[in-house]
């Protein structure tokens, strides 16, 4: 039987409202694949796209037999074939494969998909890693490459440092020559404190300061820093690190993590253009579209095999078991994932099989 995680479609609360529900699986069209989900990480994105602060619409809504209609959210996930269409001629049963596009509601068990919103996966790379490779991976490739000619040498700044997007930031900027400082918030003790910054000096980071220790230190001075990403939004923080950078250097507003909290500075684009530093939008799908089919299947491929290589390492996860009937455990994961707790780890569903 289907298992999805869904909600009450226009819910005033749609997360307290997220309960096991049993979606009926259409048969599979001519141009369709029916997929069993393999591993399915929550990603922020997950809950923009759920409150409908996000421009992508969620894409699986359906109306069940009391005439309500619910919503599976979801965009990220690593799945097996099960079966194929009669004019699917790129994939084959067993092919493990990744979503190329957003909100086709990967939080269930089982789906009947476009092969168009499908790329194949190499079957040696573990699903697990496989799941992060779009959302994750993807990103922090694309952050480096889209937005700032960087060369050896230089070094890029970059807050929300415990996620996964700026784990792999680290450990990509190393192939090209480039470091990283990572700022991080405060921790409840020196202990803690100590031992994030040891873990993520482990994974790639050249330096490591606290938002705090960014506003007084002197370890900065000198440095090249030609690229931010910023991840939280909150713009007295992104005057501070665009304070370090040179000129013609560019910020990147990647994500809105810390949009709850953030602090305004009106004052910031008028700093900005002062310090002639160039204020960009990142956005996955603008930097996928420039790619085609076969480009963007070459790039996930050399994701995979830097996996392979040990060049790139996945941070801690926490994954927690889809079991049939296991809605309270899934529950509970969905709700710890959605406060963003201070060096919080990211969820990934793996399922069943």
């Amino acid at each position: 039987m289907v298992e999805a995680l869904a909600f009450s479609y226009g819910a005033p609360n749609p997360i307290a409202s997220l309960h096991l529900a049993n979606p009926p699986l259409p048969d599979c069209g001519p141009g369709q694949v029916l997929v069993q989900f393999l591993a399915v990480p929550i990603n922020p994105l997950d809950f923009f796209v759920i409150e409908g602060k996000y421009p992508v619409k969620l894409q699986s809504i359906y109306t069940n037999e009391a005439g309500e209609q619910l919503a599976i959210p979801g965009s990220d996930g690593a799945a097996r074939i099960l079966q194929t269409g009669s004019a699917v001629s790129d994939f084959g049963v067993d092919d493990i494969v990744i979503l190329r596009t957003h909100c086709r509601g990967t939080w269930r068990t089982h789906a009947v998909l476009e092969e168009d919103d499908l790329i194949r996966i190499s079957s040696t790379i573990n699903p697990r890693l496989a799941s992060l490779l779009r959302m994750s991976v993807a990103p922090a490739y694309f952050l480096l490459r889209e937005y700032q000619s960087l060369k050896p040498g230089d070094w890029i700044i970059q807050n929300a440092a415990t996620g996964t997007i700026s784990h792999f930031v680290c450990q990509l900027a190393l192939l090209l020559g480039v470091r990283v400082i990572s700022i991080i918030r405060n921790r409840s003790s020196a202990d803690e404190l100590e031992r994030t910054k040891r873990s993520l000096r482990s994974h790639g980071a050249s330096l490591v300061l606290t938002e705090d220790e960014l506003s007084t230190s002197t370890a900065l001075q000198g440095k090249r820093i030609t690229l931010a990403i910023d991840s939280v939004s909150d713009d007295i923080l992104a005057r501070t690190m665009a304070a370090c950078m040179i000129p013609g250097a560019t910020l990147v507003t990647a994500g809105f993590l810390g949009a709850a909290t953030a602090r305004p500075d009106p004052q910031l684009r008028q700093f900005l253009w002062q310090k002639n530093i160039t204020l960009k939008a990142f956005r996955l799908s603008d930097c996928l579209s420039k790619r085609d089919l076969t480009q963007q299947t070459a790039l996930f491929e050399w994701f995979g095999d830097l996996f392979a290589r040990r060049i790139l390492k996945a941070p801690a996860l926490e994954y927690v078991q889809w079991k049939q009937g296991s809605e309270r455990r899934l529950q509970d994961a969905i709700w710890k994932q959605e406060q963003g707790w201070v060096g919080q780890q990211k969820t990934v569903l793996v399922f069943e099989v």
